[in-house]
């Protein structure tokens, strides 16, 4: 079916029920239309198209009214396939949409991110990118982890976005030398723990974090120690040496370690397309992950997500509340962190 090999249907069939699961807990479809849309892989990584068919499979079995696509795979400056750009602009308001590609969705006509035309559209979806970091070998891992009950991260998110709504100053640091200050004040943290139930509600599956942007451009100080993984142009590391980045007034002016030309060739290679070059290296998140079964393995989607490790990004975040709007976002996790909420160490 579609093209995918026996190996992978019958595998993703086995799990049927555990994406149904996902589908009703996650988005409680009823009436509404279901596109998904993923990529074939590579040879040696499948694990967008298990995803992708394993929601196709679980919303078929229950008599859902669902679509399947497959595109090429797409990097971030790329558009969409046509025949994907048709379907997501020709949908009826009010659906809903599933991505899990093996890097980017891919543009789509328009200058607006798919969150935000999703949003506008009253789509409630469900996003998972950049799988190509991993091979399938990882799909039990990302199973168990897309069906944490939601109960167990809610308490524990809405916990810390009511700490941090309130903040003025957030300071965060590691025993391996992270010490950085955000200037939060009037900010909103977002949670991210797999409940989209309203209209236009959506975002990362598997789920697990909150986040949130600093005021303004100008607003973070200090050094990063991240030794968890990061993120490059060509996918994520898992990091056997740490990356050092040292922020002054908001931005990234010094990086240091074994990988730091990785990190500075994306930051050239989004500079040189951007309107505005300068705003790439801005830092644009805070974030702290909340998800008891995420492990560290090499993927964003699932590293940001572990529970007892952070995350700060540079680039684009005016899509949650920020200032910066940019072609670029990348996330780099940290292990470990001690959270202080305006000087008040912060338990969570």
């Amino acid at each position: 079916m579609f093209g995918l090999p026996k190996t992978i249907t019958s595998t993703v069939e086995k799990q049927s029920s555990k994406f149904y699961k996902i589908l009703k807990s996650s988005l409680k479809p009823k009436n509404e239309h279901i596109l998904i849309v993923s990529d074939y892989g590579t040879k040696t990584n499948t694990l967008a198209p298990m995803l992708g068919y394993g929601y196709y499979y679980a919303a078929k079995q229950k008599g859902f009214d669902v679509t399947l696509l497959f595109q090429d795979i797409k990097k971030g400056f790329m558009f969409a396939d046509d025949h994907i750009v048709k379907a997501i602009q020709n949908i009826e308001m009010n659906n809903i949409i599933i991505v899990a590609v093996s890097n980017k969705i891919g543009r789509f006509g328009n200058e607006k991110s798919f969150r935000t035309f999703c949003t506008e559209r009253g789509h409630r979806f469900l996003s998972a990118t950049s799988l190509g970091d991993v091979n399938e070998t990882y799909f039990d891992i990302f199973m168990e982890t897309m069906n944490v009950p939601h109960s167990k991260m809610k308490k524990r998110a809405l916990k810390i976005k009511k700490m941090w709504d309130k903040a003025k100053e957030i300071r965060v640091k590691t025993e391996a030398g992270t010490d950085v200050t955000f200037d939060v004040e009037g900010m909103h943290a977002i949670i991210n723990t797999g409940e989209y139930h309203e209209r236009g509600s959506g975002g990362n599956m598997p789920a697990g974090e909150v986040y949130i942007p600093p005021k303004g451009y100008y607003g973070v100080n200090g050094k990063v120690v991240v030794d968890g993984s990061m993120r490059t142009e060509d996918g994520a590391i898992l990091l056997k040496e740490p990356l050092i980045l040292h922020i002054e007034k908001g931005r990234v002016v010094r990086i240091e370690g074994a990988n730091a030309h990785l990190l500075e060739q994306t930051f050239q290679k989004h500079e040189d397309r951007a309107k505005y070059p300068y705003r790439v290296r801005h830092v644009a998140e805070l974030g702290v992950g909340i998800n008891p079964s995420a492990v560290l393995i090499g993927s964003l989607i699932l590293d940001e997500k572990v529970y007892g490790t952070g995350h700060i990004a540079m680039g684009s975040n005016y899509w949650f509340g920020g200032e910066i709007k940019t072609i670029y976002h990348g996330d780099q996790v940290f292990k470990k962190p001690t959270f202080y909420v305006d000087g008040q160490r912060m338990e969570y």
